[in-house]
């Protein structure tokens, strides 16, 4: 069974010879580990760990510049960015992953008042289709990302201020998500016409303890907008599988999000949802994408727990499909390589539960 049917027979809720894997980490991680397992390239250690999954990112060829008020007051703070929405990201040393520390309409709610990136900006299926094409070749599940316009808009406007217009100018946070999905659909789409697989839409739209947004206000202002972006793909490929990642409680909004047509939902985050609990009520028409917490477990434990905790997992998620293994979010270093190791090996020797 190669790695584009082995992920179809999972997503199909039947057994496949193992659970499908897909592996996310940052550079530093992947270099270590590389390290630690004596491989020489990124693509053998993916094949070391059984990953199933091969990523190919969509970029969009657009530069906004860092607003010279903002370079003054963070400049010495650390290192700037800002994405191609304007959104101008701080990275420090106590803090490894960018935050947002100010977003084109910050100042202003006149979506008209910035260079907004456009559709031909997007990297085009041309240039996407001979790499997706030969890792399709060599049996794997090309996986499209794309982002989630909920998250892109709370760059975009003060977060707190972007959630207040969800709930008091409904048509004004549509408005903004909608010219985000323009451009983040075309990322996905020309994906999809290149051959990818698979897409997976990303952007937290949840709290550890509940989602930022009421369930009332999730249907009206978010929910079109995933439930248009699956239809559309699967209007292109209807054998395109297309994935969900949001970080914690989406309790209230499961049964909304398959019926918006997603195949997976990442992570089922440990610390938020009973995974069990999610399988039981929604596995035969729902896949739980992920397993192993980056926050609680792989971290914190040593190889040998991580090894009874992926056999546990695989038993209690695995039945009759409808489960791929994979860390929470991305791995970070202070994560030791050994444990990294541990749980990909640990679900290759798995072929039957």
């Amino acid at each position: 069974m190669n790695s584009y049917k082995r992920v179809v027979t999972t997503i199909s809720h039947k057994q496949p010879d193992r659970p499908p894997l897909d592996y996310l980490a940052t550079a530093e991680v992947t270099d270590s580990l590389c390290s630690y397992l004596n491989v020489s390239s990124e693509e053998e250690l993916l094949n070391r760990l059984g990953v199933d999954f091969r990523t190919v990112n969509p970029q969009i060829d657009k530069t906004q510049p860092v607003p010279p008020s903002i370079e003054d007051e963070y400049g010495g703070k650390g290192e700037l960015e800002t994405t191609c929405y304007g959104a101008v990201l701080l990275k420090t040393k106590n803090f490894p992953q960018s935050h947002c520390i100010f977003g084109p309409f910050y100042q202003t709610e006149n979506l008209d008042h910035f260079d907004w990136p456009t559709v031909s900006d997007v990297e085009t299926t041309e240039a996407l289709r001979s790499e997706i094409a030969r890792f399709n070749e060599q049996g794997y599940c090309t996986l499209v990302h794309c982002d989630n316009p909920f998250k892109i808009a709370y760059f975009m406007r003060p977060f707190e201020e972007f959630l207040i217009d969800c709930l008091t100018q409904p048509e004004y946070a549509l408005e903004l998500m909608k010219r985000i999905a323009d451009i983040e659909f075309t990322r996905a789409s020309n994906g999809v016409k290149a051959g990818a697989r698979s897409v997976l839409i990303s952007g937290d739209f949840a709290h550890q303890r509940a989602l930022m947004i009421s369930p009332g206000t999730f249907r009206k202002v978010l929910k079109p907008i995933l439930a248009e972006f699956v239809s559309l793909l699967k209007g292109l490929d209807p054998k395109v599988l297309v994935f969900l990642h949001s970080d914690g409680d989406l309790s209230p909004v499961l049964e909304d999000l398959i019926e918006c047509g997603f195949d997976a939902v990442h992570p089922i985050q440990p610390e938020s949802m009973d995974m069990v609990a999610v399988k039981r009520r929604y596995g035969d028409r729902l896949t739980l994408f992920g397993g192993v917490s980056v926050q609680s477990e792989l971290p914190r434990s040593k190889p040998e727990k991580i090894r009874a905790l992926v056999r546990q997992r695989i038993q209690l998620l695995g039945e009759r499909g409808g489960f791929i293994l994979a860390p929470s979010n991305t791995i970070l270093s202070d994560t030791p390589p050994e444990s990294i190791a541990a749980m990909y090996q640990e679900a290759q020797l798995v072929k039957t539960w």
